[in-house]
Protein backbone atom coordinates (compact mmCIF):
# COMPACT_ATOMS: atom_id res chain seq x y z
CA UNK A 1 0.00 0.00 0.00
CA UNK A 2 1.42 3.39 -0.89
CA UNK A 3 1.51 6.32 1.51
CA UNK A 4 -1.70 8.27 1.49
CA UNK A 5 -4.17 5.60 0.56
CA UNK A 6 -7.34 5.53 2.59
CA UNK A 7 -9.38 2.69 3.94
CA UNK A 8 -12.39 3.33 1.72
CA UNK A 9 -12.58 1.98 -1.81
CA UNK A 10 -14.53 5.04 -2.81
CA UNK A 11 -13.31 8.36 -1.45
CA UNK A 12 -15.93 10.66 -2.83
CA UNK A 13 -13.90 13.78 -1.99
CA UNK A 14 -10.96 12.31 -3.95
CA UNK A 15 -8.40 13.14 -1.31
CA UNK A 16 -5.20 11.11 -1.22
CA UNK A 17 -4.54 11.19 2.55
CA UNK A 18 -7.93 11.49 4.23
CA UNK A 19 -11.35 9.89 4.10
CA UNK A 20 -13.89 11.96 6.02
CA UNK A 21 -16.87 9.62 5.70
CA UNK A 22 -16.83 8.74 9.41
CA UNK A 23 -16.39 12.38 10.41
CA UNK A 24 -19.32 13.35 8.17
CA UNK A 25 -21.42 10.60 9.74
CA UNK A 26 -20.60 11.86 13.24
CA UNK A 27 -21.26 15.49 12.26
CA UNK A 28 -24.71 14.37 11.05
CA UNK A 29 -24.88 16.93 8.27
CA UNK A 30 -24.08 19.87 10.58
CA UNK A 31 -21.45 22.02 8.82
CA UNK A 32 -20.55 23.84 12.05
CA UNK A 33 -19.89 20.56 13.81
CA UNK A 34 -17.76 19.40 10.88
CA UNK A 35 -15.63 22.55 11.09
CA UNK A 36 -15.19 22.06 14.84
CA UNK A 37 -14.10 18.46 14.29
CA UNK A 38 -11.72 19.37 11.45
CA UNK A 39 -10.20 22.13 13.57
CA UNK A 40 -9.72 19.62 16.40
CA UNK A 41 -7.82 17.32 14.02
CA UNK A 42 -5.53 20.14 12.88
CA UNK A 43 -4.63 20.83 16.49
CA UNK A 44 -4.59 17.37 18.04
CA UNK A 45 -2.94 15.27 15.37
CA UNK A 46 0.48 17.01 15.38
CA UNK A 47 0.42 17.44 19.17
CA UNK A 48 -0.34 13.78 19.85
CA UNK A 49 2.23 12.57 17.33
CA UNK A 50 4.88 14.82 18.88
CA UNK A 51 3.97 13.39 22.27
CA UNK A 52 4.31 9.85 20.90
CA UNK A 53 7.76 10.68 19.47
CA UNK A 54 8.89 12.05 22.84
CA UNK A 55 7.58 9.00 24.70
CA UNK A 56 9.35 6.73 22.21
CA UNK A 57 12.63 8.63 22.60
CA UNK A 58 12.28 8.34 26.39
CA UNK A 59 11.40 4.63 26.09
CA UNK A 60 8.22 5.24 28.09
CA UNK A 61 6.42 2.25 26.62
CA UNK A 62 3.45 2.17 28.99
CA UNK A 63 2.75 5.89 28.52
CA UNK A 64 3.25 5.57 24.75
CA UNK A 65 0.76 2.71 24.68
CA UNK A 66 -1.75 4.86 26.52
CA UNK A 67 -1.22 7.80 24.14
CA UNK A 68 -1.57 5.46 21.17
CA UNK A 69 -4.82 4.10 22.60
CA UNK A 70 -6.23 7.63 23.00
CA UNK A 71 -5.20 8.48 19.45
CA UNK A 72 -7.46 5.77 17.97
CA UNK A 73 -10.54 7.98 18.14
CA UNK A 74 -8.73 10.91 16.50
CA UNK A 75 -7.48 8.70 13.69
CA UNK A 76 -10.94 7.30 13.02
CA UNK A 77 -11.99 10.79 11.92
CA UNK A 78 -8.93 11.15 9.65
CA UNK A 79 -9.67 7.94 7.78
CA UNK A 80 -6.10 7.08 6.76
CA UNK A 81 -5.58 3.33 6.99
CA UNK A 82 -1.78 3.53 7.17
CA UNK A 83 -1.93 5.91 10.15
CA UNK A 84 -4.55 3.75 11.84
CA UNK A 85 -2.62 0.53 11.28
CA UNK A 86 0.71 1.98 12.47
CA UNK A 87 -0.97 3.33 15.59
CA UNK A 88 -2.68 0.00 16.24
CA UNK A 89 0.66 -1.82 15.99
CA UNK A 90 2.32 0.70 18.34
CA UNK A 91 -0.36 0.14 20.95
CA UNK A 92 -0.08 -3.65 20.65
CA UNK A 93 3.72 -3.64 20.91
CA UNK A 94 3.61 -1.39 23.97
CA UNK A 95 0.94 -3.53 25.59
CA UNK A 96 2.87 -6.76 24.97
CA UNK A 97 6.25 -5.09 25.65
CA UNK A 98 7.41 -6.85 22.49
CA UNK A 99 10.28 -5.43 20.38
CA UNK A 100 9.71 -1.70 20.89
CA UNK A 101 12.47 -0.86 18.39
CA UNK A 102 9.92 -1.40 15.58
CA UNK A 103 7.91 1.53 16.92
CA UNK A 104 10.41 4.07 15.59
CA UNK A 105 9.67 3.11 11.99
CA UNK A 106 5.93 3.25 12.61
CA UNK A 107 6.21 6.72 14.09
CA UNK A 108 8.29 7.80 11.08
CA UNK A 109 5.53 6.51 8.80
CA UNK A 110 2.95 8.49 10.77
CA UNK A 111 5.14 11.61 10.74
CA UNK A 112 5.53 11.31 6.95
CA UNK A 113 1.75 11.17 6.49
CA UNK A 114 0.80 14.09 8.73
CA UNK A 115 1.75 16.97 6.37
CA UNK A 116 -0.46 15.59 3.58
CA UNK A 117 -3.28 14.88 6.01
CA UNK A 118 -3.17 18.38 7.47
CA UNK A 119 -3.04 19.96 4.02
CA UNK A 120 -6.14 18.07 2.91
CA UNK A 121 -8.00 18.85 6.14
CA UNK A 122 -7.24 22.53 5.60
CA UNK A 123 -8.45 22.23 1.99
CA UNK A 124 -11.69 20.71 3.29
CA UNK A 125 -12.08 23.58 5.75
CA UNK A 126 -11.91 26.15 2.94
CA UNK A 127 -15.27 24.79 1.74
CA UNK A 128 -16.82 26.30 4.86
CA UNK A 129 -15.10 29.70 4.80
Amino acid sequence: MQIGTTSSKMNRNSYQFINLEYLELMADGDPEMKVVMLDMLITELPEELEKMRKEFDEESWEILGSTSHKMKSTLSFVGNSMMTEANKEIEAICKENNNPTQIGEMIKTMEALVPGILLEIKQEMTKFA
